[in-house]
């Protein structure tokens, strides 16, 4: 109780040319303690004296990211006045930072640096929405070295009624 995670973030929105509505957003999530001056680590989602953490049946409670993990999301949605929509995010960062192999980490027992990058439009199809997304996401383990690289797409169309 008397350390802190953090999580900051700043969003914006407009309309570009009359017909474009934006939102514009980035994010910093710090899931270590006192992650701004130092990082004091296993002390939020996993604890010495609290053996469940920050963690309700086995399951996180706060950031998906998960313990000791530092991550950066930017991203941008358009709309149009026809409601096609345009959406794009760039995520990166690295989780479990503290080194030492955790069983108790759900996400990752391990050290892991991570980025991604996702492109997904949808636009009214018929009576539904047909959306089209693809993305790719890097996985890099330094402990053994080893970058795995994985791409990914995929379409949906879902019924108005």
């Amino acid at each position: 109780p008397s350390r802190y995670m953090g999580q900051l973030g700043v969003e914006t929105s407009g309309y570009f040319r009359n017909r474009w509505s934006y939102r514009w957003f980035a994010e910093l999530a710090g899931t270590s303690c006192d992650f701004i001056k130092e990082d004091l680590w296993n002390c939020a989602y996993n604890h010495g004296i609290y053996q469940t953490g920050y963690r309700y049946n086995g399951r996180v409670i706060g950031h998906g990211a998960e313990n000791d993990s530092r991550i950066v999301s930017t991203g941008i949605v358009f709309v149009s006045t026809e409601e096609t929509q345009w959406y794009g995010l760039l995520r990166f960062g690295d989780l479990n930072r503290a080194g030492s192999p955790d069983a108790r980490n759900t996400l990752t027992p391990t050290p892991l640096e991570v980025s991604s990058i996702d492109l997904t439009h949808s636009r009214a199809l018929g009576r539904g929405r047909l959306e089209i997304g693809v993305g790719y996401e890097q996985i890099d383990d330094p402990l053994t070295g080893e970058d795995n690289g994985d791409g990914r797409a995929f379409i949906s169309w879902r019924s108005s009624y």
